[in-house]
């Protein structure tokens, strides 16, 4: 049996240090170089990636019934053997929050914003993760995807723990940390792992978050003791504890036995196909690679990404116990014997294709007259539809060019200030360019930052019409 020596997979230690020394620039530039893109056209994309209420709000709204039936059914079992079963239904619909929180936190459930964060808050605290800590935890997570001492959401730390995998299906092993994590934080004691990836500036808020997960657990906790029953910690808090095998048994197929290190999310990410009942308590989720790869697609369009790209991806796992056939393994092995083995999935011919379209800028030059040496022929008008954005390149920098409804033209730096990602594989919507990485959104007439994660604002450029062509004016 091997040696169990366990990896550092802190996000303060050596590791990080030596992973951040790869390059001189920052490693969030060179990670976003190197991933791997799918080939599909800007226009269906741009039609994948279109928002709407009308999936969400079934979708969510049966979830918010289904949730009061089976609460009723195990309150009026309480007391007998019925109550087992029935509140084991109840907490595994319960447990369902945590794909909610997940997908609400991307912001691409719902058009409607308010809607989007309504339900990130309360599928936040339903699943044990405080909001403002797992926002930022997440964007983290999807900029260094399985990268060892940069990703906080690393499930399978290697050598793999198989009791603590065990004991998850529970959440014993990973929720207690988690909950004693929010009562030091209502204290205002984060760790250096969690000052490392949450800016000083949202610190605060994370910290009366979490004072307002507490003060709900000893409401209830004051209110079971007066009771005499521990009957109301069943409906709140505990669900996720005793509900929470199926999204340990479908969140285990993300990622666990892969490659760590590497920036192709079809060799650290799986997709699988599930029943329809599973696909809807997970949100699809189980279309993994096709989320990595376009986080920006909501939940509802993954299947039909999944069809479009799935020439370009490994061969799709045909139900989870194909997935467990390959993955208990391979987790055995290295936990008793090789640490360092991992899953090898066989990729396409060609299987480091080039970003998509809406990533290779046209490179622009200057008009040639004399009187406006700055102002640089950018693009034909007719290349931009209402609400869109491309990518133009000029001396080797990268900018967007964006046009709002009608002939309102805007121009700005190419890169979010967040992640350095190319702008322009992005979303035009509600007067907003949505960063295709991490979801932040810039107001594009201002650029103005206004949504997590970003908080640097855009730089902004003149743009002129001229006939049929678009200019931009700028400075040397």
């Amino acid at each position: 049996m091997a040696t169990r020596i366990r990896r550092d997979y802190s996000l303060t230690g050596v590791i990080t240090e030596r992973a951040v020394a790869l390059d001189d620039d920052r490693i969030e530039e060179r990670v976003e170089a190197t991933w791997w893109h799918p080939k599909i056209s800007r226009q269906d994309l741009k039609a994948l990636m279109q928002r709407t209420d009308r999936y969400a709000l079934w979708d969510f709204g049966l979830w918010i019934v289904l949730l009061v039936i089976t609460g009723t059914l195990a309150a009026l079992s309480w007391g007998t053997w019925w109550s087992i079963p029935a509140f084991l239904l109840y907490g595994t619909i319960y447990s369902s929050s945590d794909a909610r929180w997940h997908e609400c936190g991307h912001g691409t459930p719902f058009k409607t914003r308010w809607l989007n964060e309504l339900f990130y808050q309360i599928s936040s605290f339903m699943t044990l993760r405080e909001a403002v800590l797992w926002r930022w935890s997440h964007a983290r997570h999807h900029t260094h995807t399985y990268v060892v001492g940069l990703d906080p959401e690393i499930q399978v730390m290697r050598p793999a723990d198989l009791v603590k995998i065990a004991l998850d299906f529970f959440d014993l092993r990973s929720g207690p940390p988690e909950v004693w994590r929010i009562i030091r934080h209502a204290f205002g004691q984060p760790n250096a792992d969690v000052r490392s990836f949450v800016p000083e500036s949202e610190l605060n808020k994370m910290y009366w978050s979490s004072r307002v997960y507490v003060g709900i657990f000893v409401a209830f906790g004051i209110v079971s003791v007066a009771v005499g029953s521990f009957l109301p910690m069943m409906f709140i808090g505990l669900p996720r504890f005793y509900g929470g095998w199926l999204h340990q048994l479908l969140g285990l197929t993300q990622h666990a036995g892969l490659k760590e290190n590497v920036f192709d999310h079809r060799q650290n990410t799986r997709t699988v196909y599930i029943n329809r009942v599973f696909r809807y308590l997970y949100l699809n989720m189980n279309y993994h690679i096709e989320h990595h790869s376009t986080p920006m697609v909501p939940y509802h369009a993954l299947p039909r990404l999944h069809e479009a790209i799935k020439d370009q991806t490994p061969t799709p796992y045909p139900n989870l116990w194909a997935v467990y056939k390959e993955m208990l393994p391979a987790l055995y092995k290295q936990a008793t014997q090789d640490p360092d083995y991992h899953i090898v999935r066989e990729l396409p011919d060609d299987p480091f294709a080039p970003p998509i379209e809406a990533q290779q800028p046209i490179t622009l030059s200057t008009n040639g007259h004399a009187e406006s040496l700055q102002w640089v022929d950018a693009c034909d008008v007719s290349d931009l539809e209402e609400n869109d954005v491309i990518g133009v390149n000029h001396n080797g920098k990268p900018y967007a060019i964006y046009r709002l409804a009608g002939d309102q033209f805007y121009a700005s730096d190419g890169l979010c200030t967040h992640g350095k990602t190319e702008l322009a594989g992005g979303l035009v919507i509600n007067g907003c360019i949505e960063c295709p990485k991490h979801n932040g959104r810039f107001d594009v007439q201002t650029g103005k930052a206004l949504t997590h994660p970003v908080k640097v604002n855009l730089k902004m450029y003149p743009v002129e019409q001229r006939r049929n062509r678009l200019f931009v004016y700028i400075p040397d």
